[in-house]
């Protein structure tokens, strides 16, 4: 039995690390897991938004044809249920909301950390932080409170531990590897980092930029950038990539902790993203209605095995985040055909009660160069969208116009070509429909309210999920 251990980081672009072609941001941690095994270049997340994406991870299964952010359903899998009825030792430390919706199924262990960023203050601390910008359009009193609540818990953890996330979680993970050592262990680290807001501590604060900002700007509201200098955007990027640096600090304590008790050969690492982040590249910034062009849609997928996956491999191959959960179980050759069956039974079997995703086992060892051609993801009644080959068409849901892209002219997304490939955009427009609709019986009855109306008013409702 070999040990697994996940690292996922929230809101991590790809192209935003070292090994996905940045010249800029330093990684050399997570750049060394890559170097030592395979980068996905062309990993996408089916729903790229923080639940939904930690859903199909940990149970295969399509979020976005079928249900909104929302826990986990009865009769979805789950990948530490499977793994410790197999024989694995569980534990997953978490200060991201994969704290709740359902994730904690299966796991021996699970360790949550309050004190991180977003969360409710712990502690009644006084102490002065910088100020932040918010544009005036802001009337959301909500999406204020994050940044302080974030920089008093940061506070309120140095004074009480002398230290803070993301250190506080990654050393707390260390410790359980150190202790667990002797027996097969699966353990997932889900860190909030880099999600915003976006503020480092020093030195990390100013890693990327020479001099203080005219306005800091840690947590931008919108959904529209139009209000961002390109000053601004600059001055953000260089916190996120602050962020990073020291998130990636982090993730080599995991990585050198496996290496110095001579783990490594008998330990997969996976390092992934929920999915990454817009910084005004087509206009807006942050995941307000779930874009779906590559800088929000596409994440981190990193595979480290040595003995099963060759060294320094770059693939091209589409994956995705419900490809985990099969990949893992084909690995350790569990079968799931029986822990399927066991499952609650519901009346639309053909879309519940299995695994969406593909095994990437064939593509690790070399066996195969893809195991699929397309790629379908969206969110959950704003939009949907479908890549195959070089091609990818978003259908927006009367938002705004549609999309047709040529990924590999236009890589960033800029030149709709709808108008001049209508035939190619109806072809693709009719398979994401298709592909779709095999969700819908099963929303008629089971992800919609089931009302009574009488005399215009309604006197029975009741959510099925």
């Amino acid at each position: 039995m070999i040990n697994i251990v996940v690292i996922m980081l929230d809101s991590l672009r790809p192209d935003y690390l070292g090994c996905g072609g940045n010249k800029v941001v330093k990684t050399p941690n997570i750049d060394k897991v890559a170097e030592d095994g395979i980068f996905f270049e062309n990993a996408y997340a089916e729903y790229p938004i923080t639940i939904p994406s930690r859903t199909a991870l940990v149970s295969g299964n399509y979020t976005f044809t079928n249900r909104p952010w929302c826990p986990l359903k009865e009769e979805d899998l789950h990948i530490a249920e499977i793994l410790r009825d197999n024989g694995y030792i569980t534990a997953s430390f978490a200060d991201s909301p994969f704290m709740g919706f359902g994730m904690d199924r299966g796991f021996d262990v699970f360790e949550i950390f309050p004190m991180g960023k977003c969360h409710k203050p712990l502690g009644d601390i006084k102490k002065k932080f910088p100020p932040c910008y918010y544009p005036p359009h802001v009337e959301d009193i909500s999406e204020k409170k994050f940044y302080p609540n974030t920089m008093k818990n940061y506070f309120y953890s140095l004074k009480k531990f002398g230290k803070a996330c993301p250190e506080l979680l990654f050393d707390s993970a260390v410790e359980w590897i150190k202790k667990n050592k002797k027996r097969p262990f699966f353990i997932w680290i889900d860190s909030f980092e880099p999600h915003e807001p976006w503020c480092p501590p020093p030195p990390y604060n100013m890693l990327y930029q020479d001099k203080p900002p005219k306005r800091y700007i840690p947590f931008p509201i919108g959904p529209s950038s139009k209000w961002m200098t390109k000053d601004d955007i600059k001055h953000v990027l260089s916190l996120y990539m602050g962020d990073i640096t020291h998130t990636d600090e982090q993730v080599g304590k995991v990585i050198n902790t496996i290496n110095e008790l001579g783990l490594e050969k008998d330990t997969m690492v996976i390092i992934i993203s929920d999915h990454g982040e817009p910084f005004g590249e087509h206009g807006t910034i942050r995941k307000y209605g779930v874009p779906l062009y590559d800088e929000l849609s596409k994440m981190v997928f990193i595979i480290k095995k040595p003995g099963l996956i060759k060294p320094g491999r770059r693939e091209k191959a589409f994956v995705m985040n419900i490809d985990l959960l099969p990949t893992i179980t084909d690995l350790l050759k569990i079968d799931l055909g029986p822990i399927i069956k066991k499952l609650p039974i519901k009346p639309v079997k053909e879309t519940y009660n299995r695994v969406d995703g593909e095994s990437l086992v064939p593509i690790l060892i070399g066996k195969k160069k893809e195991i699929r051609d397309t790629i379908y993801l969206g969110g959950f009644a704003l939009r949907a969208g479908i890549r195959k080959g070089k091609w990818k068409f978003i259908d927006h849901h009367g938002e705004k116009p549609n999309e047709l892209f040529n990924l590999e002219d236009d890589p960033k997304e800029k030149i709709n070509l709808i108008k001049d490939k209508k035939d190619l955009a109806k072809e693709l427009h009719y398979e994401l429909w298709k592909f779709c609709s095999k969700w819908s019986a099963a929303l008629s009855w089971r992800d919609k309210p089931v009302t009574t109306v009488r005399d215009g008013k309604i006197i029975k409702k009741i959510k099925i999920w």
